[in-house]
């Protein structure tokens, strides 16, 4: 039987060579727990995608079909929670165009509660000009300055047991509507998100830097050091379980997406 560990993410309009590392580097790594995708009806290659996760065509929650996709994500998968008939062990939700697995997810020992991920120590909120950009733009420039010195915590990659993902949906959730759009906001889920970070917004939440689990390397200097196997290292010379926005560094991007 899979182990009663569950992973989920938004394949919107993506096709089945975006998401084959994501999903072939889980199999490769043992793996044998769930992977839900939502998909939108510009998603392509269904068919493939269905060989190796469960494929759930989104529909937006009423009221918010003005949302963009990254925002509406966390309504899906918070529904689909309280839905579900499992309660799991544990729980990643997850970008899945740029991220690719070394290790089974759930190998390394996650503390209980919320386990969130933070980026290049080195670029703040308030240096970053999407962060500040989706922070002032939905919640003000008052609140931007409140957490302009802090480090950026990347929504993409969070970890939780069922009671504490449910609670960091059911927080999240609660600040993202109502939204006014506005120019280069679709990501403004993840200046919410790092409010909620950095204010004691999310109770028991623990953080893992580039040191840690997550490799997040968007705003690390040059291609990230590999071991003689080909493996990523994150900044404690270890091999990173996760390695997200490898898209960013052109060699890593290359070799990637030739193994997979």
């Amino acid at each position: 039987m899979p182990t009663n560990n569950l992973i989920v993410g938004l394949a919107a309009g993506y096709h089945y060579g975006d998401v084959r590392p994501f999903l072939l580097s889980l199999e490769h790594n043992g793996y044998d727990g769930h992977c839900v995708l939502f998909v939108s009806d510009t998603t392509r290659d269904l068919d493939r995608m269905a060989e190796h996760a469960t494929i759930i065509p989104l529909e937006r929650p009423a009221g918010l079909e003005h949302l963009p996709y990254n925002a509406v994500r966390y309504f899906l998968y918070l529904e689909y929670l309280k839905a579900s008939a499992d309660r799991y062990d544990h729980i990643l939700i997850s970008d899945v165009r740029d991220v690719v697995f070394q290790r089974d997810p759930f190998d390394f020992p996650w503390p209980q509660g919320i386990n969130c991920t933070l980026e290049d120590r080195r670029m703040t909120l308030g240096q970053c000009p999407h962060n500040a950009q989706w922070i002032r733009g939905h919640q003000g420039e008052g609140v931007l300055q409140s957490v302009s010195d802090k480090p950026i915590s990347c929504s993409g990659t969070t970890v939780a047991d069922h009671d504490g993902m449910v609670r960091y949906l059911e927080i999240l959730t609660a600040k993202l509507a109502p939204f006014t759009d506005g120019e280069r906001m679709a990501g403004y889920d993840q200046g919410v998100h790092n409010v909620l970070v950095h204010t004691g917004g999310l109770p028991g939440v623990t953080l893992h830097d580039n040191f840690g689990p997550i490799l997040t390397l968007g705003y690390t200097k040059g291609e990230p050091p590999m071991d003689d196997t080909g493996h990523v290292l994150n900044e404690s010379g270890e091999r990173a379980v996760i390695v997200h926005q490898y898209d960013r560094k052109p060699n890593l991007f290359k070799t990637i997406r030739t193994h997979y």
